[in-house]
């Protein structure tokens, strides 16, 4: 019985050990499949990547050294496309700080998309290319897969328009000066030397009527003569001050004052003007400068804006000029006027623009219009 029983117990152990080899065999023969299938994928991920015409690479997480680079990658970089070699990727990045920026940005959100980096060749020559990456695994351990698109040709194209645009603007910004100096002179020729010329023409009247005075035909027609001078004296002065306002002279808030006066009189809407700090003193062409925006703006609320009031305030601090120019009209789609290129707008901002400023317009249909103008005072010589 005994023996029996351990031939019993024989049996039962070969036959778990021979199950037991099945499944090892099975498991070695599962391994070997998924090794030849990996392996696989890998050759045709190889093959996919190496065809593409996109420059890919995998670098290690977060030290960027090279596991792997495709052919147009390191043509990129001008290498050898077969045998050329990149240790790390990183040492190649022109700015260290936008690089480290990017690599705390994959730690932190895992991709980038469409970023534009600029990166150093190996023999010093530069290039910018469009980067888009994300983190994954690389042999069990994290790795940044990167491709790149070279935009050199992009960026060069954009750096000649940004430079033709401040070429423009340069232009632009002169032919300004100019114009406002040709105003200046042309207005003080027409102050003085026609404003001389009228009021000797106007004593002259007055002399004349003088010696005439016994005939009442002639007295009467020189009076005539003599409105009609003054007449002409008050167009000659009204010509010159809106060629450029002889307040101009005697600063900014007195060009205001003027300016405000003159449109509610000639426009029959109430203007008021408020100053808010001391009294600032400009240069010359930035008081002229924004002289002109209020005006503009002014301008507009007559011609445009249907208000029934408008108000200019000029707020003067320590770090900044402001000022303000509101009215309780019909308002504007800003949308609208931005798709038709108002110049007038585009005028302003561009004034601003050139004495260190910005301008913001704010307004709705129904709501009213206010343009402001901020002018830090660290951006030029203000006091």
């Amino acid at each position: 019985v005994g023996i029996a029983r351990d031939v019993t117990d024989r049996r039962k152990v070969e036959e778990e050990l021979a199950r037991a080899n099945a499944g090892l065999r099975s498991e070695v023969e599962q391994r070997r499949e998924i090794e030849a299938r990996l392996q696989s994928s890998e050759v045709r991920f190889r093959a996919i990547v190496e065809a593409s015409p996109v420059p890919l690479c995998i670098i290690s997480m977060p030290y960027g050294e090279t596991f792997y680079t495709n052919e147009p990658l390191r043509a990129l970089f001008g290498l050898d496309p077969r045998n050329g070699v990149i240790n790390n990727v990183f040492d190649l990045y022109l700015d260290t700080a936008e690089r480290d920026r990017l690599v705390e940005h994959l730690r932190q959100e895992g991709s980038f998309r469409n970023t534009e980096v600029h990166f150093r060749k190996p023999d010093g020559t530069t290039f910018w290319a469009m980067a888009t990456a994300r983190v994954a695994r690389y042999d069990d351990a994290p790795a940044i897969y990167l491709g790149l698109n070279d935009i050199t040709e992009r960026k060069r194209i954009e750096q000649e328009l940004f430079e033709s645009r401040e070429q423009l603007r340069e232009v632009s910004a002169y032919m300004e000066a100019i114009r406002e100096q040709e105003r200046k002179r042309i207005a003080m020729e027409i102050h003085d030397e026609l404003g001389q010329l009228l009021t000797a023409l106007k004593m002259d009247v007055s002399l004349l009527k003088m010696r005439l005075s016994g005939d009442p035909d002639v007295v009467k027609k020189t009076d005539d003569m003599r409105e009609l001078v003054e007449k002409t004296i008050w167009m000659v002065r009204n010509v010159a001050n809106h060629l450029r306002p002889a307040a101009l002279n005697f600063g900014i808030v007195s060009a205001l004052e003027w300016l405000v006066e003159d449109f509610g009189r000639r426009n029959s809407i109430p203007c008021q003007l408020r100053i808010n700090g001391r009294e600032p003193v400009l240069p010359d062409a930035h008081a002229t400068a924004v002289f002109r925006i209020v005006q503009a703006s002014l301008t507009n609320v007559a011609r445009h804006a249907g208000a029934t009031r408008a108000d200019v305030t000029l707020t003067h601090t320590e770090t900044a000029l402001d000022l303000h120019v509101s009215d309780d009209g019909r308002g504007f789609d800003q949308e609208a006027v931005r798709k038709s290129h108002s110049y007038g707008v585009l005028g302003m901002s561009e004034r601003a623009r050139l004495i260190g400023g910005s301008l913001l317009i704010d307004s709705a249909p129904g709501m009213g219009t206010s343009v402001s103008i901020h002018i830090p005072l660290e951006s030029e010589s203000l006091s």
